[in-house]
């Protein structure tokens, strides 16, 4: 080989290599998604953020070996194994073809502190929705050892937990072999793909086998059934070759099996759904959005929750869309909860079924926002609130706890409390919004 070629093979080399490193950047992101992690690397692929794109989603989870508090020194032992380990040395694949389809994957790896709850789980997954272009239809979860254990109780929670995620592969997951797991999953036909060692020492291959024999022989069985593979081999690794996209099953890797499943959250009537949720200078939230079209669709019940797991309807929009056409849409939420407020909307057809948008969340600020006067009070007492109530309940109970006075506050100023047929003594006042509790205590003379 000439000089003027071996130059020539070596800026291939370079041009070939760059564009696998660029495709292979890992960014570590100090964000608290819940309150076990408040760190993780994100992985995006190249092209990222595509105009109109949505791409799956991998959360992966850790084993127990690499908790960590999120800090600097801390967050690179989540690059130990799994996804993160096979991006940070530049073999993860920057995408993959599943019938005649081509996919690339954001991957988030946070950190936690210890064994992450099913609501650490599923508000990692509400952040992530609300702030990166994912396919909320191509969410799959997947985890080794500690990680393994949450990949199998967060849909085996309950249906809902279950029905956000498209499929879930735990490895040699560290939990209990719950008939109340595998009913969750079997009956919201969740794709399972676990993966063990035969002669695990840390944790006993039977919770795997037993997981999938239930799931399986569940009275009403899953389509697709649970799928187990168990390596022969007596260590607790059985995720580096699970996570290694060389190794297959039936001609596809454990990415291009997740990728074969995907859930129907945005399902005609609607299609087009762009919602966006903000927050006005006067701490209210206001919501838009739009579709490109509409067929047989009734309109929108708008969901509000304080926690991204419970919702509740705070309205409902009738639909615009005339003859196929989209529309534009707006609601205004006047009375927001404090702290943090996650919206979605659930569109209905005139056939009474139902789909879901994405999940977005807005935070208000916490004010200093009620007083009580006078304190001791003898006929009156007065709750001034600086933010806007609807339909919110005040109980006041005595120095046993015994309910003695209850109204509804709604509106905003001063409300007036007729205290006066109190005995005197110390009373407890609480007010409830949703599930938001304020307390204060006063004394009646």
């Amino acid at each position: 080989m000439n000089r003027k070629s071996i130059v020539f093979a070596g800026l291939l080399l370079c041009l070939t290599f760059g564009k696998i490193l660029q495709a292979q950047v890992q960014t570590p992101r100090y964000i608290q998604m819940s309150e076990l992690t408040s760190a993780f690397y994100e992985y995006l692929p190249q092209g990222y953020p595509a105009a109109g794109q949505k791409y799956p989603l991998i959360l992966f989870v850790h084993g127990y070996g690499e908790k960590g508090p999120g800090t600097t020194a801390s967050l690179p032992l989540v690059l130990r194994h799994g996804p993160p380990k096979l991006i940070a040395a530049g073999s993860f694949p920057t995408s993959f073809t599943v019938n005649n389809q081509a996919h690339k994957f954001i991957v988030i790896s946070p950190q936690f502190t210890g064994f992450p709850s099913v609501n650490d789980i599923n508000n990692s997954l509400n952040y992530l929705i609300a702030n990166y272009a994912v396919d909320i239809n191509r969410i799959y979860l997947t985890g080794l050892s500690m990680g393994g254990a949450a990949a199998w109780y967060y849909p085996g929670y309950n249906q809902y937990f279950a029905s956000r995620i498209a499929a879930t592969v735990p490895i040699c997951g560290a939990t209990e072999a719950s008939l109340t797991y595998a009913n969750n999953i079997a009956q919201t036909n969740l794709p399972v793909w676990a993966t063990h060692n035969s002669g695990d020492p840390t944790v006993s291959v039977n919770v795997t086998n037993n997981l999938v024999t239930y799931i399986n022989g569940n009275s009403t069985p899953p389509n697709p059934l649970a799928k187990k593979t168990i390596f022969v081999s007596s260590s607790h690794d059985a995720w580096t070759q699970t996570y290694d996209p060389a190794f297959k099953e039936n001609g596809l890797n454990i990415y291009e099996w997740m990728l074969q499943y995907q859930r129907s959250f945005t399902v005609l009537p609607v299609t087009g759904l762009e919602l966006n949720v903000g927050l006005t200078s006067s701490q209210q939230v206001k919501m838009t959005w739009t579709t490109t079209a509409e067929i047989n669709n009734k309109g929108f019940s708008v969901l509000r929750s304080s926690d991204g797991n419970t919702f509740k309807s705070i309205g409902f929009v009738a639909s615009t869309g005339i003859n196929g056409a989209g529309a534009n849409y707006s609601f205004s939420d006047n009375a927001p909860l404090p702290g943090k407020n996650y919206y979605r909307l659930e569109l209905k057809d005139h056939d009474n079924q139902k789909s879901f948008s994405d999940i977005k969340m807005v935070e208000t600020k916490t004010l200093a926002r009620l007083s009580f006067y006078p304190n001791p009070a003898q006929n009156i007492l007065n709750i001034q609130s600086t933010v806007f109530y609807k339909n919110a309940q005040l109980r006041i109970s005595n120095a046993a706890g015994q309910n003695v006075l209850q109204q509804s506050l709604n509106g905003t100023g001063n409300f007036t409390v007729k205290v006066d047929a109190l005995a005197p003594g110390i009373y407890y006042g609480k007010i409830i919004v949703d599930d938001k509790v304020e307390r204060f205590k006063f004394i009646k003379e």
